[in-house]
């Protein structure tokens, strides 16, 4: 009973955040599953217009190859499964995930255009209109895009992505909003155009255009961030707008909107890369899901003649970023997400990613499965993370996969960089409400390039006996010897050693999940003071 008041509990505390269209866009979804769809459109009667490929898009599918394919085998998420020569479509014992990147059809343009032609119509065959998970949204959106970027002009293939387009032009995903609604868009835009605007085609086009500029409004801050604070899916939606700009003609509106929030994304996501070329991992984010930020920029600079700025100050986002000679430092220190959208937010609250000499040292732990159960549990919490943790309460409550329930934004944020040294500064108060006890964290990070230091003090004040730790997830790649009183790193030829006058200092074991279904073990440093607040935990990376 306690359990099930407590779910109720959260969920109330959840959907409160949420918008009308979210919670009645819901309801009217399940009423369209259980009644059907509205009608489809008709056909053109012809199809002798289509436009070739664009030469701006990109296929990325970095899993797949055109050997095993062939065979029937497909792989996503790092997990691969042999659907046959006759392809398995339902593979049924497959995560949802596994399953919506099947339909994806992100490897298509792997194979040649015999294959691919085979490939689709063996789809078409196994999946009338409407039929679950295929022709769901959000996968009809990537798949229509990529089948757009091919040669296939087939009748049955062409009559296929025409009804494809009406059905998703009829169940834009205004409930599930986000990067949801944007993909959407980018599909509508991109067959419209495919279409040449004919019969309905224009109304696909029309609204997919209208759709891009109001929701990059509201979804690209005015830092160039996108809203969901995830680098990984800003990347995906900076990818998206390249797409619309580049079937969109050169002297339409739209081109005043884009364009200059592409050139805004383009800064965030440099700044938000690693000298190694890898992006922070914050929230929901990956390394192989979107493309290359090298890739991205490259594009953008192509198409705008925009040389992307690393930037140090995002505060929309809440992102601060340090570009030093040997050190680059990024900071958490923002909102979870926006409140009516948090299914990629993890409890990380003045966390941070440290690369020192272009070595990863100090590492978020990533996303191993969106899949609800431990790893999804350990991914969002804040153990998990480079913060600190009192009494093992998770700073905001992440539950089921993708669910925030109580959530708070730190306070008080000061950033200031200049030459070789900046500092940040920051308050979280959100303990207080989870625990009491009057309990808040202040957390200040200076960075002394020209000592060849990094100095993190942590003070949680408040009253009352609490477990206070200090948590440092390192790079699987970083080797660890413990001294007496200190603890050596070392990364290929980059030494690090690390010094807390503080604090005692333990090894634990974690988890550094780069990449989706790729869990890799890797050692978190432990610091803890004495459990009566107010408690003060420091330390020194000197390298």
């Amino acid at each position: 009973m306690r359990n099930r008041l407590e779910y109720w509990i959260r969920y109330a505390q959840t959907v409160r955040h949420l918008k009308p269209i979210q919670v009645w866009g819901r309801v009217l979804a399940v009423l369209k599953q259980r009644l059907g769809s509205p009608s489809l459109p008709s056909l053109p009667d012809t199809f002798d217009t289509i436009p070739a490929p664009s030469k701006g898009f990109q296929g990325h599918d970095v899993w797949n190859t055109q050997k095993d394919l062939q065979q029937g085998v497909f792989t996503f998420l790092n997990e691969s499964r042999d659907l046959g020569d006759v392809v398995d479509w339902k593979a049924a014992d497959a995560p949802l995930l596994w399953r919506f990147n099947l339909h994806y059809f992100h490897y298509i343009h792997l194979l040649d255009l015999e294959k691919q032609v085979r490939l689709c119509q063996a789809w078409i065959n196994e999946h009338p209109p409407g039929t679950p998970i295929a022709w769901h949204p959000y996968p009809t959106s990537l798949r229509l895009v990529n089948w757009s970027r091919t040669r296939m002009r087939t009748r049955p293939i062409m009559e296929s992505a025409y009804l494809q387009a009406g059905h998703l032009y009829r169940n834009i995903e205004y409930h599930i909003t986000g990067n949801h609604v944007l993909e959407n868009a980018r599909a509508l835009v991109v067959m419209g155009h495919f279409f040449k605007q004919k019969d309905e085609a224009k109304q696909w086009f029309e609204e997919g255009v209208d759709l891009i500029v109001s929701e990059i409004k509201e979804q690209i801050l005015p830092d160039g961030g996108h809203f969901e604070r995830s680098p990984m899916y800003h990347a995906i939606m900076l990818e998206c707008f390249l797409d619309v700009l580049d079937v969109l003609p050169p002297t339409h509106k739209a081109h005043a909107v884009i364009l200059p929030a592409v050139t805004q994304m383009a800064d965030f996501l440099v700044s938000l890369t690693h000298p190694d070329g890898h992006l922070a991992l914050f929230n929901d984010s990956t390394q192989e899901i979107a493309a290359r930020p090298h890739d991205l920029l490259e594009r953008i600079a192509g198409v705008s003649g925009h040389e992307a700025e690393r930037k140090t100050i995002f505060h929309d986002t809440g992102y601060y970023a340090f570009h030093g000679k040997e050190v680059y430092l990024i900071m958490d220190g923002g909102a979870v997400g926006p409140d009516h959208l948090t299914a990629h937010a993890h409890a990380d609250v003045f966390s941070y990613e440290l690369s020192i000499k272009g070595e990863q040292f100090i590492v978020d732990s990533g996303v191993y499965e969106y899949q609800k159960g431990a790893m999804r549990d350990y991914v969002r919490s804040t153990r998990a993370h480079n913060t600190v943790c009192v009494d093992d309460t998770d700073q905001v409550e992440c539950w089921d996969s993708f669910r925030v329930a109580r959530r708070w934004a730190p306070d008080n944020i000061v950033f200031a960089s200049q030459g070789a040294q900046c500092r940040f500064d920051g308050i979280y108060g959100g303990y207080a409400h989870l625990i009491g006890d009057q309990i808040m964290h202040r957390r200040k990070v200076t960075v002394y390039e020209d000592k060849k230091q990094i100095q993190v003090d942590d003070l949680v004040d408040g009253v009352g006996a609490h477990r206070v730790e200090s948590l440092i997830h390192l790079h699987p790649d970083v080797s660890v010897e413990e001294w007496d009183d200190y603890i050596v790193l070392r990364k290929k030829d980059v030494t690090c050693r690390l010094e807390s006058k503080a604090a005692s200092m333990r090894i634990e074991s974690g988890w550094y999940c780069p990449k989706f279904g790729t869990r890799l073990s890797n050692e978190v440093i432990v610091l803890e003071g004495d459990n009566h607040l107010p408690v003060h935990l420091s330390y020194t990376l000197s390298y």
